[in-house]
């Protein structure tokens, strides 16, 4: 009996890395270089790209604001950070690892990202890219928003 219980742990060992192998497209590396922190979302691409000093340590896939609810394009700063925000105006929908850059408008984890506009606004982040980006960010970041859809 012991040795059944013992395959069922390796098997489900097995299983669980194989679910937890990221995504193509997000990407993390940690950086040796100091320097400031600056983030760019680059829509025409639905990419984020995260900097240090002038090295890349972070680039992931996302999905910004559908026609109509179109994500603002401008210079803002990481105004706050939540590991769970709930969405005020949309249904009290779940927001993890959420990095507040202007009024209602958060970078967030959320379980669905397609790769083109599909928010009502906010920058979704794959689940992930989500967390070593929240980790990785200071409130005070500046966050270029770029681009547009279909250019």
């Amino acid at each position: 009996m012991t040795r059944g219980l013992k395959t069922a742990v390796f098997v489900g060992a097995i299983l669980m890395a194989a679910l937890c192998v990221p995504k193509a497209g997000a990407q993390f590396w940690h950086s040796k270089q100091g320097g400031a922190q600056h983030v760019v979302i680059d829509k025409s691409k639905q990419m984020l790209l995260a900097y240090q000093g002038n090295q890349l340590v972070m680039e992931s896939r996302i999905s910004t604001g559908k026609q109509g609810k179109e994500t603002p394009n401008g210079h803002f700063k990481a105004e706050s950070k939540q590991l769970m925000h709930r969405s005020k105006l949309y249904g009290n929908v779940p927001m993890p690892y959420s990095v507040q850059i202007a009024g209602n408008y958060f970078i967030h984890g959320f379980k669905s990202v397609p790769e083109h506009p599909a928010s009502h606004g906010c920058i979704r982040v794959p689940m992930d890219s989500a967390e070593p980006f929240y980790n990785w960010v200071k409130v005070g970041t500046p966050v270029d928003i770029v681009g547009a859809w279909g250019q």
